[in-house]
């Protein structure tokens, strides 16, 4: 249309969010002109301690043409996702293999188009799950099967439930949108920053789950692939824990802590190779402290909520040291999915009202730590580390950063933390090797230049080992396994995305191949 214009850096002081009036008087025209508007983006200006948002709207604009020339606007092009063209009748039922953000969305894709997707998940539904979470946060209890990592809704449901993305795809939109629907707030759809709340995740995932379940979707939790059964380089169904399960098209979306399964896979000649990933720890600090560097005088403005902060430094040595998963007033937990070993992760809730900000401070850890010929070294890696770490009924090792920084011998934490368990103070040059130390060490010292007191007021708690998966499994530019004919890599485990939102459109984008995987195969 025309008359739609998209109008930028619209300035809105905090507590305020763009009306008729503000547009107006962008454009130095009549409130009455502005017919209708959505806001499209959302973004807070820190600039010169003069702290506001800046919006980005598209309007329906009486006789628009007549500000088509001024600064910030632009004739609005609208992109709008498109549903895929699919074969209505169809008897053969896609399979996916995992319940995270991944299989959630490609499920409920194939749901949406009429496929009647069956989908396995080796954890369980989030009701159950819950429960042995908190168990496992207040008495140790692990369950392998069901825990931060497995289970329904994926790791991303413990988690600070961030959908924050640096990829550009228009299947974004979409994928808020459904989080909107399964019960988000609609704002998540403009916000610079969104994030749910793992309390909210936990009922939007639910939702998710009914949803495809009444367009004709089953949902087997408790349910593990073995093998994949394979003819002449094709898939003609899967074994399960529970049963075989005839199909042509299994789309894999087993997360980033499957090993065994990747093993298995492996083993049946699905082709992968390692891949670089990370380790570090987690830092705390008092969400105070983080607040009033990061917004200054505006520090416990209502509308502002908790502050977050992003770093990144590259070291002398040439590895990269970056925050992660930054958890504004959140916790942090144990996310073990094997006995005797120790990683942890951040969780917030949707208020962000917690006493302490933590982030994943990681170190890039290159395919040559651990490469010994096999693709799957890098999961032995892994889990070296996090055996390493490993303390009595899955105590934590913790150290002041200050004390790690300057090598000196660890003495009792600068304040408390959110971490359920026991904290074990120690030093924590030990979990890793020498350059990795180094690194961390460098990339504390600059992250303090940006943070005054990141280093005097923080503690470190490790293992953070889990943010990426060590391996890539090969497909083609269709989307299926570059040796196995109707297997479908996605998402996370398979190395192809890197949190909620980047899983959640790889998983759509897998959908639309199955769909024209089954539309040429069903001729």
């Amino acid at each position: 249309m025309k008359d739609m214009l998209r109008i930028h850096q619209i300035r809105c002081e905090l507590g305020h969010t763009p009306d008729q009036e503000d547009i107006a008087r962008k454009l130095h025209c009549s409130p009455s002109d502005i017919l209708s508007f959505t806001i499209e983006k959302e973004s807070l200006d820190a600039r010169k301690d003069d702290l506001h948002y800046s919006y980005t709207v598209v309007a329906h604009i009486r006789n628009a043409s007549r500000y088509i020339r001024r600064k910030d606007v632009s004739q609005a092009v609208l992109k709008v996702y498109q549903m895929p063209e699919y074969n209505t009748g169809i008897s053969e039922r896609p399979v996916i293999v995992g319940f995270g953000p991944s299989g959630m969305y490609a499920g409920l894709l194939l749901a949406e188009c009429g496929y009647r997707p069956i989908i396995i998940e080796r954890g369980r539904r989030v009701e159950e799950r819950e429960k042995d979470v908190d168990a496992f946060f207040q008495k140790g209890i692990l369950l392998p099967s069901s825990n931060v990592q497995f289970g329904e809704g994926g790791a991303g449901t413990f988690s600070d439930g961030k959908l924050t993305t640096r990829i550009r795809n228009i299947r974004i939109r979409k994928v808020l949108e459904e989080f909107v629907e399964a019960g988000a707030e609609p704002a998540i759809v403009y916000q610079h920053r969104p994030h749910i709340g793992t309390d909210v995740l936990r009922t939007i995932v639910r939702s998710i789950r009914e949803k495809i379940i009444s367009l004709g979707g089953e949902i087997h939790f408790e349910t593990t692939l073995l093998s994949l059964q394979i003819k002449d380089g094709r898939i003609e169904g899967i074994v399960t824990d529970k049963g075989p399960i005839p199909c042509t098209a299994v789309i894999l979306c087993a997360g980033h802590s499957a090993s065994d399964t990747y093993q298995n896979l492996y083993d049946q000649g699905v082709c992968m190779i390692q891949k670089d990933f990370a380790a570090g720890v987690r830092v705390e600090h008092p969400q105070k402290l983080i607040n009033s560097r990061q917004y200054g005088r505006y520090a416990g403005h209502p509308s502002l909520g908790a502050a977050s902060y992003r770093l990144a430094h590259t070291a002398s040595n040439g590895r990269g040291v970056y925050s992660f998963c930054m958890c504004p007033g959140g916790v942090i937990v144990p996310s073990s999915c094997s006995e005797n070993t120790l990683c942890v992760n951040g969780m917030s809730y949707s208020a962000r009202d917690g006493e302490y900000a933590n982030s994943a401070i990681l170190v890039q850890i290159p395919s040559s730590d651990f490469d010994h010929g096999h693709p799957l070294d890098g999961f032995l890696y892994q889990k070296q580390l996090e055996q390493l770490a490993f303390r009595k009924d899955y105590s934590a090792p913790a150290m002041n950063i200050a004390d790690y920084v300057h090598h000196h011998d660890p003495v009792s934490l600068v304040h408390g933390s959110s971490y359920p368990r026991t904290l074990v103070t120690e030093d924590m040059h030990q979990l890793f090797h020498e350059l990795v130390n180094r690194a961390m060490e460098e990339g504390f010292l600059a992250f303090d230049q940006k943070i005054s007191g990141f280093i005097d007021q923080g503690i470190m708690v490790g293992m953070e080992s889990r943010s990426s998966s060590p391996i890539r499994i090969l497909r083609n530019p269709d989307g299926q396994s570059s040796t196995v004919n109707g297997l479908y890599p996605c998402g996370e485990g398979a190395g192809y995305a890197g949190g909620i939102v980047s899983s959640a459109v790889d998983g759509i984008t897998q959908a639309e191949n199955v769909i024209s995987f089954l539309k040429k195969t069903d001729r």
